[in-house]
């Protein structure tokens, strides 16, 4: 009679002891053959890596919120890449999963990775292989892609070093997870996290069939644990579904938001060195949040955290949630992913693509060029336009109404209206009904008509990219149709990884299209769209169970070919005056303080431009120990802030002043404390860029 062993497999053994002892307990009848391969599980490599990805602190328009005025003014927290890599060497299979701390993923960033990965790599790391996700921060900055609609989303123009800091960053992550990946586990863990999430689109979503016998908002949160063999923890990624949008579009600091808040406190925990090559990784990603708004709301176009006007307030309402149950479920995941490592990916030319009956559940219907309506220019319920007459749920029938022609009148008289310089031809798309076309952008060339989808699967779970953002019943639909297809490959659980490789605004239900809300206004190819994307990750499912069928896709778009000519302004000299020095300290600090006070430190600053301080800091709150100063926050660190403003006296008009801002925490030690300022300034005679540093006066808290 076979007697049942459960082996732990975080014992610090190697892999070939495993091995040999998984072996002997085999061929003598103690274990089932089933136990054997889960033990075969440790036959993955993992690895982990993170890298800063912060663009510049300093006028830059933020993408998120569409608002002219929404110009970055410095720091709240450092904005992260974080890469995860697995590689079967039995199979010879490998794959790289990224999520970024980045309002969204584009193609422009994605190709230009995949560049410089190929160059270092080979063909190791590819298009098909590499998955880049954003987080969808609104507090990021923007002039990332290489399309005019996100140009003009950004409102500064495109951004040259933005674009450089964060594909660099990125590979910086990746190229860290390849160099760390050895022998070690992935464990698996699902939860649902409620009263943290809320749908902002209740109208088109009840529109769906039986959506009352649903949640209005995806609860589900996934969690994968990265173990290696001798028991190291190293990472862990978290799905859940929820827009990071916890600051409002009133907030001027970058941030990575509830999202990067809750990375930020697990890395904590964990003790993250952010400037090692290997340290423990923990990334709250996203999933089909296309509807989904945090319920503690933001403090400028939501009611806040119980009423709080506070924008932190609000970030830390949304982010310990997911934090709480993050950790919970991290700590808990006990089931291994075994088995299947394995991964497909395809371009699809979206305009005119054909979706057969078989998933219209009707006849067989085409998709159209891409354009946005009306509504889109309302903006959703966390971040209005409040352009009078401009309305969610504007359709053909109704848009020609009073309120509806003044708001059209208004807006397109307006910012859009100016910088389109009259190119745009504004009429009606029949492919496109009921949405009233607003802007063409597929004909004018503004997004992307040719789209990456990519399906990752490990073990039982599979991880399917959506290049854009899936409302809530979209992505249960698509889940329940990828499931269905690979339930024979043991594949059991489906979770949808947003705002992946592309972005191409929502992916609405046909219902919820219909309904002409901010989401389906802003579903671009049509109300087939979710047909079209079930059919091609049908396509791509069915390949991966009959791995001899070969997937024909378009032509990998090229996107870098032309550099977008309206871009962010640099900076063309730093002043002071003639008596002042950078880095000299403005307004200094008090001679003490107790915990819950603010610390204000100002200096005479440079551009934040001139030098990102990538993998750094512009600033350090030090603590004197021994007669050593050893920092103990820096410009990520939740309780610190770095601002960068103007100096508005007539007699420096280039000049400008560096805050340095510091909420003591209750548990701060008493002792001596000081504030230190690190920054570059740029010569107007010869264009050299030099750093300086300045320092505040020591100060007590008690």
């Amino acid at each position: 009679m076979e007697i049942k062993i459960k082996l732990n497999l975080n014992l610090n053994l190697n892999l070939k002891l495993k091995r040999v002892i998984t072996w002997l307990l085999l061929t003598s009848g103690l274990i089932s053959s089933a136990t054997a391969f889960s033990v075969s599980a440790t036959s993955f490599e993992v690895g982990t890596g993170i890298y800063d990805i912060t663009g510049p602190a300093a006028e830059i328009g933020m993408f998120g919120y569409f608002n002219s005025e929404q110009s970055a003014q410095g720091i709240h927290q450092r904005l992260r890449s974080r890469a995860f890599a697995v590689h079967k060497p039995e199979a010879g299979t490998r794959l790289v999963f990224v999520s970024a701390d980045l309002p969204a993923m584009f193609q422009s960033v994605k190709i230009e990775v995949i560049n410089r990965l190929k160059n270092k790599y080979g063909d190791l790391y590819t298009d098909e292989n590499v998955m880049l996700t954003a987080t969808h921060t609104h507090v990021g900055p923007g002039g990332l892609s290489h399309y005019g609609l996100y140009i003009l989303a950004s409102t500064t123009g495109y951004s040259p070093q933005n674009f450089e800091v964060v594909v660099n960053g990125i590979v910086q992550s990746i190229e860290r997870a390849h160099n760390n990946l050895a022998p070690g586990t992935i464990s698996y863990n699902k939860g649902e996290l409620l009263n943290t999430s809320k749908n902002r689109s209740l109208i088109a979503y009840n529109a769906n069939p039986n959506a009352q016998n649903y949640p209005e908002t995806n609860p589900d949160m996934t969690v994968l644990k990265f173990l290696k063999e001798n028991g190291n923890e190293v990472g862990m990624i978290n799905w859940f579904a929820v827009h990071n949008t916890s600051f409002s579009k009133d907030f001027r600091y970058i941030s990575g938001d509830n999202k990067g808040y809750a990375s930020y406190k697990m890395e904590q925990d964990k003790a993250t060195d952010y400037q090692s090559n290997e340290t423990f990784v923990a990334a709250f990603a996203n999933s089909d949040e296309g509807d989904s708004v945090p319920s503690a709301g933001n403090s400028n176009s939501m009611p806040g955290f119980q009423g709080s006007t506070d924008e932190f307030v609000n970030v830390s309402a949304a982010a310990n949630a997911q934090y709480a149950m993050g950790t919970q479920l991290y700590s808990e995941a006990n089931e291994l992913l075994s088995g299947n490592l394995d991964y497909r990916h395809k371009w699809v030319d979206m305009a005119h693509y054909q979706v057969k009956s078989k998933y219209t559940g009707n006849t067989e219907q085409e998709l159209c060029h891409a354009a946005r309506g009306f509504s889109m220019a309302a903006g959703g319920e966390n971040g209005p336009s409040d352009v009078p007459g401009i309305y969610e749920g504007m359709t053909i029938d109704n848009y020609n109404d009073a309120n509806g022609a003044e708001g059209i009148d208004a807006f397109l008289g307006g910012f859009i209206q100016g910088i389109l310089g009259g190119l745009a031809n504004f009429t009606d798309d029949p492919c496109q009904y009921p949405k009233p076309v607003f802007l063409p952008t597929g004909a004018l060339n503004l997004v992307p008509n040719t789209l990456p989808f990519q399906v990752f699967v490990i073990g039982k779970l599979a991880i399917v990219s959506v290049p854009g953002e899936m409302t809530t019943m979209a992505g249960r639909r698509l889940r329940d149709s990828v499931v269905a297809s690979l339930a024979s490959k043991g594949v059991s659980d489906v979770v949808i990884a947003g705002l992946a490789n592309t972005y191409t605004g929502y992916i609405a239900t046909f219902e919820e299209y219909q309904k002409q809300h901010y989401e389906g206004a802003s579903t671009e190819f049509g109300p087939y769209t979710l047909n079209a994307y079930q059919q091609i990750y049908a396509e791509l499912t069915n390949s991966i169970l009959d791995p001899s069928s070969t997937i024909k896709g378009s032509a990998i778009p090229d996107d870098l070919s032309a550099i977008p000519q309206y871009q962010s302004p640099g900076v063309v000299f730093d002043d002071k005056r003639l008596w002042e020095s950078f880095g000299q300290v403005m307004t200094n600090a008090n001679s003490s303080y107790s915990s819950g006070d603010t610390v204000t430190v100002s200096f005479r600053g440079g551009h934040p431009k001139n030098n990102l301080q990538t993998q750094g800091s512009f600033l350090k709150v030090e603590k004197n120990q021994g007669g050593d100063w050893v920092t103990i926050k820096q410009d990520w660190d939740w309780d610190t802030q770095y601002r960068w403003r103007r100096d508005t006296s007539w007699d420096c008009s280039a000049c400008s002043f560096a805050d340095v801002i510091w909420e003591i925490p209750s548990n701060t030690d008493s002792g001596t404390y000081r504030i230190s300022h690190s920054g570059h300034w740029k010569n107007g005679w010869n264009g050299n860029i030099k750093a300086y540093r300045g320092l505040s006066r020591t100060f007590t808290v008690n």
